[in-house]
């Protein structure tokens, strides 16, 4: 797969049935063994997921099926997300990123408020994309699959960005009131001779704010935004961070993250499901992509203000 281009979401259609249970078949047996729940939902799908209110999709790479994922009602409320499966041949691109982030779309624009979902430890890289999505463990209700140790469930309401709003101001406000303490020198220094300073390593993050303010604009134009990454070491090299006044960095980087928070105030709740594609990585929502420039805003300023810094 060369590039995002080469990828389409399909809805069901009979004549992708095979598929539905050939990719989820691999892998049950490849860690598992199939169950009668398993046998009766991938043979006969139209009876016990489509005809009961539940859904099913498939990604396709070029004119290949590459993936699916299905929708099963549980009451008017909650819908369970089972048998997500993506083809060996196509695994490392995002697929399954891609298919649960579709289907939880779905589940919300049919009205749901929680989705469930019931899978093994065993399954670490499923499970972690899970967490790293918002779901969380709860109580495993007995009776499911015998293979099932771990139940996690996620609500449908998008929570907004008010609070990812607040916290960046927060952590700005506060960071670059620390970091003006430091000197001149103390800010260009280099703690290593493979380190960025402390010019470059703030360099760095307002080269990440004016690539992400531009993502968070566009991402509320479409459903679907394909935007290239950045190579960050060309970019704080060129910029000559190094021989910029520490405190003229300060204001420029607290100024465009002072922006971002009041842009991400203004995102409409039904902007926030938009995928957005950034390079190679894995497809994610603007919700994600929101609360994750918080994180690596963060990441980065600890390397700045380290904790073990006293004032």
């Amino acid at each position: 797969m060369s590039t995002v281009n080469d990828v389409r979401v399909l809805s069901w259609h009979p004549q992708y049935k095979q598929y539905f249970e050939s990719i989820n078949r691999q892998w049950i047996e490849e860690k598992f063994k199939m169950e009668d729940g398993d046998i009766a939902v991938l043979q006969h799908p139209e009876e016990h997921i489509l005809s009961k209110g539940g859904d099913i999709i498939f990604v396709a790479v070029k004119d290949k099926i590459a993936g699916t994922v299905a929708l099963r009602k549980q009451d008017d409320n909650t819908v369970e997300m089972t048998k997500l499966g993506v083809d060996p041949a196509f695994r490392g691109y995002g697929l399954g990123h891609l298919l649960m982030v579709e289907i939880i779309e779905r589940a919300r624009l049919q009205g749901y408020t929680k989705m469930v979902l019931y899978s093994n430890t065993v399954q670490a890289v499923a499970i972690q994309m899970y967490r790293n999505y918002g779901f969380i463990e709860v109580p495993v209700d007995p009776g499911v699959y015998e293979r099932c140790n771990i139940q996690m469930e996620i609500p449908l309401q998008p929570p907004g960005l008010k609070q990812v709003a607040g916290d960046i101001k927060r952590v700005v406000a506060a960071s670059a009131e620390k970091m003006k303490l430091f000197t001149e020198k103390e800010a260009t220094e280099k703690r290593a001779p493979d380190k960025w300073s402390r010019k470059e390593e703030l360099g760095h993050l307002i080269d990440s704010a004016f690539n992400n303010h531009a993502r968070f604009i566009r991402a509320q134009q479409a459903a679907f935004l394909e935007t290239p990454a950045y190579q960050q070491d060309c970019w704080v090299s060129v910029q000559h961070y190094q021989d910029a006044d520490w405190k003229v960095l300060i204001a420029l980087w607290q100024g465009v993250n002072n922006n971002i928070a009041r842009v991400l105030e203004l995102i409409r709740d039904e902007s926030l499901a938009h995928i957005v594609s950034v390079g190679d990585y894995a497809p994610v929502t603007l919700q994600f992509l929101a609360e994750d420039y918080l994180a690596h805003l963060e990441h980065h300023l600890a390397q700045i203000v380290p904790a073990e810094v006293r004032y």
